[in-house]
Formats: C-alpha cells, sequence, structure tokens
C-alpha cells in the first residue's frame, strides 16, 4: 500500500492538493544530485516532455516551467496577448478571480464573466459575452473550479469558440488534467496549463503549459513584457534537452518516475479513478444527509456543506491525522474538502469516510443514526470496487 497508517509525520492528504507522494516517486526525490547539463538529464527531460503531450492530448510541445502553475498562468497571458487587449474571463471562485486580478495587473481590459460560486458557465453566457464584447482576444477559464469543487463544461464552451476562430481559448487545468476529459487539440484549447502537485503526485514547484498552433502565431504578436516567463526562449531551450535557467533536476526526475507510473495505468484509468472517489463520496453524503455544496460537482474534489467546518477539519487531522481541505473566502468555515487525486486506495479512503462520518455523529451536526453510516459506507464501498488495490 501507498500508505498502511496515518501518522503526525505521516498524514493521509485528501486536500485538492498537494497528494500523497507513492513511495517510488519519494525514492526518486532523495536521489544523489546530477548536473543539469550532463546526457542523463537531457534523457529524462526529453522523455517527460514527451510523454506529457499524452496528457494533454496534445501534438504540440508541453513546456515545464520552474513555478507553481500560477506561474504558467501568468506565461499563457504573458505570451500571447498585448497591454489593453480585451480579455473575457469566467469567474465563479477564488482561482477565476485569480485570473481576473492577474488579467487585470498586466494591463488587460478584462470583461468579467460571473458566475455564483458552486455553478458552471453556460455556453449561452459565453456567447452573450462575446456578442457584448465583438474585440475580445481571449478566453479565460478554469476548469476545475478548486475552492467550490466545481467543474466547468469545456467542451460546451469550445463548442461556442468555434464561431469565434479569433478568440483564444485559455484553460486552467490545473486541478482538472487526468481527473476530466479534456482534449486540447480536438476541442481547440489553445493554451492549457497544470500543475506538479495534483495529477502529477508530486511536491509543488513545476508547472506544465502547452500552446496551439494559434497560440504560438499569436506570441509573435505579444507586446507584454517577459523575460523568465518567455515561451519562446523556453521552448528553444528544451528542444535540446535543457531548461532555460536553472532546472529543477529533482522535481523533473521525480516527474520522470511518475509519468512510468501514470503513463502503465492509462489516461483514462486515472480520470476513472478520480470519478469513482467522487461517486462514493457523493452516496455517502447523500445517505447521510450531507448536502453537496456544488451543483458540478467535480472528478477530482468534493464540498460538504457542514456547520463548525473548521473544527471537523482540525479534529480530523489531530486526532485521526487526516487532512482535508476548508473553505476559502465566503466559504472559510462553512464547507470541507475532500479531495480525490493522488494514489488513494480505498481502503485508506473508506477509513477516513468512517473517521468523518464519527466525527459528525458525535458532535451531532448531522442527524443520522449508526445504521445509516453503516449503509453509507457500503454504498460507498460499490464505487470504489473497481479500484486498483495497489498502485
Amino acid at each position: 500500500m501507498v500508505l498502511k497508517s496515518f501518522s503526525k509525520e505521516s498524514p493521509l492528504l485528501l486536500t485538492p492538493g498537494p497528494v500523497l507522494l507513492h513511495p517510488k516517486i519519494k525514492e526518486s526525490l532523495s536521489l544523489p544530485m546530477i548536473h543539469h547539463r550532463d546526457k542523463d538529464f537531457k534523457s529524462i527531460l526529453f522523455n517527460v516532455s514527451r510523454q506529457l503531450k499524452s496528457f494533454f492530448q496534445t501534438k504540440a510541445e508541453v513546456i515545464l516551467l520552474n513555478a507553481t502553475g500560477t506561474g504558467a498562468m501568468e506565461a499563457g497571458l504573458l505570451n500571447t496577448l498585448s497591454p489593453q487587449d480585451e480579455v473575457l474571463c469566467v469567474g465563479g471562485g477564488k482561482f477565476g478571480e485569480r485570473w481576473q486580478d492577474m488579467a487585470k495587473k498586466l494591463s488587460l481590459k478584462v470583461h468579467n464573466i460571473d458566475v455564483p460560486w458552486g455553478e458552471a458557465v453556460k455556453g449561452s453566457q459565453i456567447e452573450e459575452a462575446l456578442k457584448k464584447h465583438p474585440q475580445s482576444q481571449a478566453l479565460i477559464l478554469t476548469a476545475c473550479e478548486t475552492s467550490t469543487a466545481s467543474s466547468h463544461p469545456v467542451k460546451e464552451v469550445a463548442e461556442v469558440l468555434e464561431k469565434h476562430p479569433e478568440v483564444l481559448f485559455i484553460v486552467d487545468a490545473i486541478t482538472a488534467l487526468g481527473s476530466m476529459v479534456l482534449d486540447m487539440d480536438d476541442w481547440g484549447i489553445d493554451v492549457m496549463v497544470a500543475g506538479s502537485q495534483k495529477t502529477f503526485w508530486l511536491p509543488t514547484g513545476l508547472s506544465f503549459i502547452s500552446l496551439s498552433k494559434k497560440a504560438w502565431d499569436r506570441s509573435l504578436h505579444s507586446k507584454l513584457p517577459k523575460y523568465y516567463f518567455d515561451l519562446t526562449r523556453e521552448k528553444k531551450a528544451q528542444k535540446k534537452g535543457q531548461t532555460a535557467f536553472s532546472s529543477p533536476v529533482t522535481l523533473i526526475r521525480a516527474l520522470d518516475s511518475s509519468l512510468k507510473i501514470l503513463s502503465k495505468m492509462g489516461l483514462k484509468n486515472l480520470i476513472g479513478h478520480s470519478e469513482s472517489l467522487k461517486k462514493a463520496c457523493l452516496d455517502f453524503g447523500s445517505t447521510l444527509g450531507l448536502k453537496t455544496y456544488s451543483s458540478q460537482p467535480a472528478n477530482s474534489v468534493t464540498a460538504f456543506l457542514i456547520n463548525e467546518a473548521n473544527e471537523i477539519k482540525k479534529v480530523m487531522e489531530k486526532e485521526h491525522h487526516i487532512i482535508m481541505g476548508g473553505g476559502q473566502g465566503p466559504l472559510k468555515n462553512k464547507i470541507l474538502r475532500l479531495g480525490h487525486l493522488g494514489p488513494i486506495e480505498k481502503e485508506v479512503f473508506l477509513m477516513a469516510l468512517e473517521k468523518l462520518g464519527e466525527e459528525l455523529k458525535k458532535r451531532s451536526l448531522e442527524p443520522f443514526t449508526k445504521k445509516q453510516l453503516e449503509m453509507a459506507l457500503k454504498k460507498a464501498q460499490t464505487h470504489l470496487e473497481p479500484l486498483t488495490k495497489e498502485f
């Protein structure tokens, strides 16, 4: 098993990210350092760059950045847009709002598409915004709004944008890649970003970005200032098996180990794993009468509306060594978020649900019986049966 027991030093991470580290990845992270200009590292970088394409579902280059996902988000704007370009940006949570704030600070003219927290944007809203702002150069969307545990209909939005070929489609897939279907090439996504600490089971610190031909063509005319995040320079360096600046050797070597595990598992099974955990979580919650916050629950994380959520979160961490996510902004102390990314095995996930149910019952926060809790766990287990026994 990836995690045989929980302790203060080795807790069960059920946050939306970072996630549990697989033992083989831990081994890779502890290997002796190698130089980032030697042939061994070049071979590793070429290998991971090639394999990343299948996760992005693209034939385009996937560029590695020594930055968190927010760095890749910024790089996506800096390399494709110019000052005072008009952009449409979907809100609906902390990360949609981060895009909006970032775009404004980069001197872009931002038109917000407001979505109530916990809900998904509609294709009709995109159509309306495009009619109202016909000069828009890009539409920016967060595929999975982690703060509300919601997913947006990326394919539906892409279909709307087919009628507007001048508009770049920029997608934050940081908590979505590997947990839901995202076909960059077939759907016409122009810029897609991801991070290391979610789908790829690594520590935080690496991010990934891929640009379509249309986006690369647009980069030739981009006038936003860039230096560290100059993707043209970075792409040129990585085609030679190097990074433009100092390479995060340890993380890239660990990524190589991660991709060997994930490629063997297969993207379809990886997505199915998160989906099964989500279904187990939702069935468990509905049986106990727990309300799900999102109207469009994501595969990668589930949010329950719970009274005194912060107290439950603290108890789960202190007494059971199980770390879950809390609420952010207006959702602080109102929701508890359970992540479904990483090498989570069914036995430990069931145990986590059981401990959560026991704590809720103990505090009389939810009116359910011991028999209902047993029923909820049985229902959850049915969704987990197909899961791989061990990674």
